[in-house]
């Protein structure tokens, strides 16, 4: 069995400028609302990361060095071997989520809170766990803190 990672792209709105700084969207609420319930909640609720893309001027500066990003990636794998993990962490079954993804007890309130703020389901705090472990391989650390879960908190859907 192949592991898949789809990637998915959806304009904001049907004209595709909502949030344009350049052009004008054209679209009414009504057109937005409807284009947007084209999408089921149980769908939209199995995505892991959302992340509004802007268009990007030519002139500014790219982020972290292609080769020094790769590093962290593979640090971040070998992390997760050295953990004893067999599967990458967006791949980890609910068992496995619960052996490696511990909270301590102030990272505890934030998902606690998350979920009382949120309505967050089960599948959806499992997804938040699974991307503030990743989050925390890459930034080399071997507890998931606050700031991780507060940085996969900001990539869940929004309505």
């Amino acid at each position: 069995m192949q592991n898949l990672t789809p990637r998915l792209t959806m304009n904001p709105c049907p004209c595709g400028n909502l949030f344009s700084t350049t052009t004008p969207c054209r679209c009414s609420d009504t057109e937005i609302a409807r284009y947007r319930a084209r999408l089921s909640d149980p769908f939209l609720d199995r995505i892991d990361l959302y992340v509004q893309m802007h268009p990007i001027d030519a002139e500014d500066k790219p982020g972290l060095p292609s080769r020094e990003f790769h590093a962290r990636v593979r640090e971040a794998f070998l992390r997760q071997k050295r953990r004893g993990q067999h599967r990458l962490n967006g791949s980890l079954s609910d068992e496995e989520v619960a052996r490696h993804c511990i909270l301590g007890v102030e990272s505890q309130q934030v998902v606690d809170q998350a979920i009382g703020r949120f309505g967050l389901s089960f599948r959806a705090v499992t997804r938040l766990l699974k991307v503030a472990r990743t989050i925390a391989d890459l930034e080399g650390s071997d507890d998931i803190q606050k700031p991780h879960l507060l940085e996969a908190l900001s990539y869940r859907r929004r309505s």
